[in-house]
């Protein structure tokens, strides 16, 4: 796109209001880009026209919607490149990892369209030979989509797909952060055929926006990923409307090393999962327990892999393995994490400050490696959202997996370890809706992701997802 600027799109228009706010590029620190404000008035637009366009698009057949569907990936493909750099500039990935999460996006949403016709109803026995029972599954209706900044369109086609699929319409709110890459992919999907105002993208930064939007009355699910704060909020806001909601929501994701490990594939692993995208994610390795044989080994491993590591803007070259943090305010949070640690005891092995080799007006940090941190350190119980890897030692499991669990978060889980007993032991008891063992793969289109405790309600990705956007209607018939 030659205009960096995000829109709203309210019946496949483009449209650009009279207030707009900076998007900021963490390479730099300056605007890149404008983002135009909505009102509740688009809100209500959008909403009137979403109801509408579900209307027609429910009575189509799944493949029929399937067809349409993967029509629309073809065409958003063709435009990877520059929605990528959009992502690059905003967000502060690497080119060639942006580029590949608006393809892998588009790879999502085809699953979906093609689990859209594998929706099964059933017809049950009956207690009298005159009566039919059948259960079938009809879409909830217009759904509000609010996506975060730290992977904006990856995050989006997870609620994307099940919902167009589904038979539903969208309504996305993006993160005024990282507006630039979703409305790009959005508008890349209306240009590629989705019927007209089947998708809406609605910025705003005000508050009073999401919430009109979260509370319409004919918004009949919200499915968010963010912060734990936001999705209880939310799940507040439409309790007395028992809208259904899906919360993808913060994670603190421990790794247990037990001492057997190889201690080479674990380094590789624990770097790719604690560095990559500058540790912003929400299943980040976020704690270490290391068996207390092999700490000294593994931290050495683990540096040698942050020594390896290449930094830059991510746009040239564009495939460096990190860029800067999103946000001047994210990498504040580090630092005040990383210094807290230091004060109570910790010990910095690697990192720990901004690289002196690249922009200092860009929000850049280094991975940074830290050992003996104590229990009471902020990064041990609150979510870093940093390349930080914090070590402690155990001698037995049992300690390991009691300290693990020792959080309010239950999203993700590391393990490594090559004893199949300990495998089955340690990932049965580990409270977390996913345990990676000996990989860090916890995103998987044909695996369920649902956060426990804090972090999430419902969940996303598998077949199964579908039904989130789903209500189920059993037909009962008297001959």
């Amino acid at each position: 796109m030659d205009k960096l600027n995000a829109s709203l799109i309210i019946k496949n228009e483009l449209i650009t209001t009279d207030r707009s706010i900076d998007v900021i590029g963490p390479a730099t620190g300056k605007p890149i880009g404008t983002m135009s404000c909505a009102d509740i008035n688009h809100v209500n637009n959008a909403v009137a026209s979403a109801t509408h366009a579900f209307n027609e698009w429910k009575e189509l057949t799944a493949y029929e919607r399937e067809s349409i569907i993967k029509k629309a990936t073809s065409y958003a493909r063709t435009k990877a490149d520059g929605i990528g750099m959009l992502m690059a500039l905003e967000q502060g990935k690497p080119l060639k990892q942006s580029v590949g999460e608006v393809t892998g996006a588009c790879d999502m949403i085809d699953y979906y369209a093609a689990e859209g016709v594998r929706i099964e109803g059933t017809i049950n026995q009956t207690e009298k030979t005159q009566f039919r029972s059948m259960v079938i599954h009809q879409p909830v209706g217009v759904v509000a989509a609010i996506t975060p900044w730290n992977y904006p369109v990856a995050l989006l086609s997870w609620k994307l797909g099940p919902a167009l699929a589904a038979g539903c319409s969208v309504i996305v709110k993006p993160t005024p952060i990282t507006p630039l890459s979703p409305f790009a992919f959005c508008k890349a999907l209306c240009d590629g055929g989705l019927p007209t105002a089947l998708l809406s993208v609605i910025c705003s930064d005000q508050v009073s926006v999401a919430e009109h939007l979260v509370a319409h009355p004919d918004v009949k699910k919200v499915a968010m990923t963010g912060a734990t704060q936001t999705g209880k909020a939310i799940n507040t806001a439409v309790a007395d409307q028992l809208k259904s909601v899906t919360l993808e929501l913060g994670g603190h994701c421990p790794a247990i090393v037990c001492e057997d490990a190889d201690i080479e594939v674990s380094a590789k692993l624990i770097a790719y999962k604690a560095f990559r995208n500058m540790g912003q994610s929400c299943s980040t390795i976020n704690r270490i327990y290391v068996h207390s044989s092999i700490h000294d080994a593994l931290v050495d491993a683990l540096t040698k892999e942050a020594e390896a590591t290449t930094m830059g803007d991510g746009i040239e070259p564009g495939d460096v393995d990190l860029g800067p943090m999103c946000t001047a305010e994210a990498r504040e949070k580090v630092e005040a994490h990383v210094k807290d640690a230091i004060d109570k005891g910790a010990t910095l092995i690697y990192g720990g400050s901004r690289p002196e080799t690249l922009s200092a007006d860009g929000y850049y940090y280094l991975p940074t490696i830290l050992t003996n941190v104590p229990d009471d350190a902020i990064m041990m119980h609150d979510e870093t959202f940093g390349p930080v890897a914090p070590f402690q030692t155990y001698d037995d499991i049992d300690d390991a997996i009691a300290r693990a669990n020792d959080s309010r978060y239950g999203l993700s889980s590391y393990l490594f370890t090559k004893d199949m007993a300990t495998m089955y032991k340690v990932s049965e008891a580990l409270e977390a809706g996913t345990v990676a063992v000996n990989n860090v793969s916890v995103n998987s289109a044909y695996a369920p992701y649902e956060g426990w405790k804090d972090s999430g309600l419902g969940f996303d990705l598998s077949r199964d997802a579908i039904h989130e956007y789903l209500k189920m209607k059993h037909i009962k018939i008297a001959l």
